[in-house]
């Protein structure tokens, strides 16, 4: 495991990632509304720009550069992925809801990469969260299936990886 990773939104269905993660080694920061549960976390609001900014430079202070994020946000129309992304120094993996794989709105990848646009040091992998269709019947990814889907997606570090699947798009829950 790299030197220094932030998780962003790991209380809840990313927990399993998060002890994966601290059972590796390296030094870890966990951000998110309760965060203080976990040994590494410091509470903040993604929504509030401010606490954001604190938060990320109290784990910067206290555990060095990020070299490896993964962050879920709710939505990327706020400033908490940007400040993300300028302060990663290697990889930066955004976990997205399957609402970016919709066939009619393509542009909608591209528009959540553009978090990293014009940040070298900040090397941006995508996460789509899926669902599964067991005997005729769909259902949304459990915590377990997302947390071991983006732990496998950072180990293998692709550029975009879909967990579950995305098609046919008629098919989800």
């Amino acid at each position: 495991m790299p030197g220094h990773v932030l998780v962003v939104g790991g209380t809840g269905m990313l927990t399993g990632l998060v002890e994966a993660l601290a059972g590796d080694g390296g030094r870890l920061s966990l951000l998110s509304r309760r965060a203080s549960q976990h040994p590494a976390g410091i509470d903040c609001d993604y929504h509030d720009e401010a606490a954001f900014g604190r938060a990320l430079e109290a784990a910067i202070r206290r555990n060095g550069p990020i070299d490896l994020a993964i962050a879920w946000f709710h939505t990327l129309k706020i400033a908490a992925p940007r400040l993300l992304a300028e302060q990663v120094r290697g990889r930066m993996f955004q976990v997205l809801g399957s609402a970016t794989a919709d066939p009619a709105h393509p542009h909608r990848l591209a528009t959540a990469a553009a978090v990293s646009v014009g940040l070298p040091d900040c090397r941006l992998r995508q996460v789509v969260l899926g669902f599964r269709v067991e005997g005729g019947a769909s259902r949304w990814l459990s915590n377990a299936e997302i947390s071991g889907g983006v732990l496998e997606a950072v180990r293998a570090d692709r550029q975009l990886t879909v967990v579950g699947q995305v098609e046919p798009w008629a098919a989800r829950p």
